[in-house]
């Protein structure tokens, strides 16, 4: 009876608690499905495993007229279609996702404007290949036995399903993007910040995805339509731009996704204290010796790691990097860098040189 209450009491902790944020055209018909001849696993158009819906040959999707590029996931455009290839070694790693406005229609938002931040990953599930958004707004230790129950009440949603297309050499999963960033995905879209109706598909499109050996840029052009208002009802628009909805009528925004591998080891935490100025994140802990849901904030940090742990002053393994935007005039660029530069002397005092 007591181990009864007690499940019931956790599944209670959980639900009530707070969920605090740790911060990221039409669909392509349906391809007509081909049946795959006989193939030895591993080989490009082989499945590695059994499924009813066998993906083509991987040359029937990735053409000879497909402009393919390396990177952390090969991209292939073939015509209006985007292809990502999706190493093996990637599936269950995790990104970082950000999403934010490039340019925007006048008094729509700013360019630069941050529409939000996730932790993503690439599953697979036999033939499909699931994008799902990874939350550390509640966690506890893997090895307490109430992880259970967090595990229970925080399943990572899947964000968008793509049937494999083709499987390439070692079996590198190929999937078609193009709706990933073409349809309203609540998740990634501009639509609610910019309190939209609709998005319309007829003049909305990727204009280009560009992939590196860490991360994979996607920019795409979404236009948005707002309804007019009801009579006496308020309208949008008006007031700061940067805080208001679009008026009635259409807004066109580009939206710029960065896809970024984050690193194998995490870096080393460090818990906020108010009585400095730290930007912050924070999560909810239920694996802490107290027994209790306990909120956790820990500051936001450069990873700044020295190459010589041993040493009082030292580089670092990967120094801190700031770009000046290319729209600075020309005469004031020597002055930010100079201003930059000055905290060299703070970081000298906390052991780094030319961090």
């Amino acid at each position: 009876m007591k181990r009864t209450t007690l499940a019931f009491l956790l599944i209670g902790m959980i639900s009530l608690s707070g969920s605090i944020s740790v911060y990221a055209q039409d669909p392509p018909p349906t391809p007509t499905e081909t049946p795959a001849g006989p193939q030895r696993p591993g080989m490009p158009g082989a499945r590695p495993g059994g499924d009813s819906q066998d993906p083509k040959p991987y040359d029937q999707v990735i053409t000879k007229d497909a402009v393919s590029k390396d990177g952390v996931f090969k991209v292939h455009k073939v015509k209006d279609k985007y292809f990502y290839e999706i190493p093996a070694g990637e599936i269950n790693k995790e990104f970082l996702w950000v999403t934010q406005i490039a340019r925007t229609t006048l008094g729509v938002g700013y360019g630069g404007q941050a529409l939000g931040r996730r932790v993503v990953r690439w599953e697979r599930v036999d033939n499909k290949i699931n994008l799902r958004s990874i939350s550390y707004d509640i966690v506890a230790d893997r090895s307490q036995p109430i992880a259970q129950a967090v595990s229970a009440a925080n399943e990572d949603v899947i964000l968008m399903a793509f049937p494999v297309a083709a499987w390439g050499p070692n079996e590198a999963a190929v999937i078609d993007v193009t709706r990933l960033f073409t349809t309203d995905l609540t998740e990634l879209s501009a639509r609610q910040r910019l309190q939209a109706n609709t998005l319309d598909s007829s003049r909305t499109y990727i204009e280009r995805i560009a992939t590196y050996p860490t991360n994979i840029e996607a920019v795409a052009t979404h236009t948005y339509v707002r309804n007019p208002s009801p009579a006496g009802a308020p309208g949008g628009g008006g007031g700061n731009p940067f805080n208001q909805g679009m008026r009635p009528g259409s807004a066109t925004v580009v939206l710029n996704h960065s896809m970024v591998k984050l690193p194998e080891n995490p870096m080393q935490p460090r818990l906020f204290d108010e009585r400095v100025g730290y930007f912050s994140v924070s999560n909810i802990d239920y694996g802490r010796t107290e027994h209790k849901a306990t909120q956790r904030r820990f500051i936001t940090r450069w990873r700044l790691e020295k190459k010589d742990p041993n040493a009082a002053l030292s580089e670092p393994v990967k120094p801190i990097v700031y770009y000046i935007d290319s729209a600075t005039p020309k005469w004031l660029i020597p002055f930010t860098k100079r201003g930059v530069e000055k905290w060299q002397k703070a970081f000298e005092a906390a052991g780094f040189k030319n961090a």
